[in-house]
């Protein structure tokens, strides 16, 4: 007799999930991850105009600050006041070297006030034209800008400047003490609050602590010296000192991938004996346009009482504050919405071609310093 028990057989049965409940369970999953691409979507979209907008600020401050600080100094010879200036460079060229006019303006034609000037593309290419401004852009100057932006050109000499020390000179040359950084072939000048000399440095003779600055009419300097040695008329003596000749030009021109830039132009050494304009430099992209109004005294009270444009400036020395205004942009375009607005910059209208940038007015006022009271 077995003793085995038997169990009996329990089936077991085994519950899955429907089609629809598949179906319903698919749906809601894409609807969780509609919301979750639209979240992320919109907080990126955000970010990106967040940052457009902040890098506009950054690049519309460095803009300016770097434009005022310069324009700032214009016209600055050494003192405050106003001093004779003799020029001893072969062929005196305006643009470079015309410090008693230490700020000048050019005026984009059809940017006057009250004018509406409308942008003819989004990457517009320099004016071959230089009759485009009023006054007309100097050579320098020509393919380099684009059209409806002042230009801005701003003389002066540079710091630090190098005491003279005794006996301060010779028939051919400044001296100072031996603790500069002057290269032949630089222009400088020379002043002491009653006149100023400009002239190329054509050569460093050094005698203890003492350096000698060669102003000969060496042939083999570019632009040279007209005269090799001074007459009384330039004699320094006490309190003089030397500093190099600082010119800027400061102009909206197409720069990296064809976008509006500001670029500078400055006068720099270049070569073991010439002096001159080193290839432009871009600053600053994403600038569509600047516009400077100039702050003029005609009462002689010392305070500006009208402002203008620079084709209505008929003598510059009567300038004495300039107010510059930029319409700076975003790299790239956001979103759907056209940007159709005409901007007011000061009393310019600024119409751009209609795309999805970001766009921002930026204005300053910079007082002249060595004209101010």
């Amino acid at each position: 007799m077995s003793n085995t028990i038997k169990i009996p057989f329990m089936r077991r049965y085994q519950r899955g999930v429907t089609l629809i409940e598949l179906m319903i369970s698919a749906l809601l999953g894409l609807v969780l991850v509609a919301g979750i691409v639209q979240i992320f979507t919109g907080n990126r979209v955000t970010y990106q105009f967040t940052e457009g907008l902040g890098r506009i600020q950054e690049n519309a401050r460095f803009t300016l600050d770097h434009i005022a600080f310069s324009a700032r100094m214009a016209g600055y010879r050494g003192c405050l006041a106003d001093v004779a200036v003799f020029n001893n460079l072969n062929a005196p060229n305006t643009f470079r070297d015309d410090i008693e006019n230490g700020l000048v303006g050019h005026n984009a034609n059809g940017t006057g006030a009250a004018e509406v000037f409308a942008a003819t593309a989004k990457d517009p290419a320099p004016s071959s034209n230089p009759a485009a401004w009023t006054p007309a852009l100097p050579p320098e100057l020509n393919n380099r800008v684009i059209p409806g932006s002042d230009v801005l050109i701003v003389r002066s000499i540079s710091g630090p400047a190098n005491t003279m020390l005794a006996p301060f000179s010779t028939s051919t040359g400044l001296i100072i003490p031996d603790t500069h950084d002057y290269i032949a072939g630089e222009i400088l000048v020379a002043t002491d609050c009653r006149k100023a000399s400009i002239f190329q440095l054509t050569d460093i003779a050094t005698a203890g602590s003492l350096s000698t600055l060669g102003h000969t009419d060496d042939a083999s300097f570019g632009p040279g010296n007209s005269i090799a040695a001074w007459g009384l008329d330039q004699g320094y003596g006490l309190g003089a000192e030397v500093a190099r000749l600082q010119t800027h030009a400061f102009y909206i021109g197409q720069g990296t991938n064809n976008r509006p830039s500001l670029f500078q132009l400055r006068l720099q050494w270049q070569s073991a004996t010439t002096s001159g304009f080193v290839p432009p430099e871009e600053l600053v992209a994403g600038i569509d346009t600047m516009q400077i109004r100039y702050g003029i005294d005609t009462d002689n009270s010392g305070a500006p009482n009208t402002w203008v444009s620079a084709d209505a400036v008929t003598d510059w020395a009567n300038v004495l504050t300039a107010e510059i205004t930029l319409l700076a942009r975003s790299d790239d375009e956001y979103g759907t919405e056209t940007d159709a607005v005409v901007y007011n910059l000061s009393d310019t209208q600024f119409n751009p071609v209609d795309d999805r940038r970001l766009r921002q007015v930026f204005s300053t006022t910079v007082g002249l310093r060595n004209r101010l009271p």
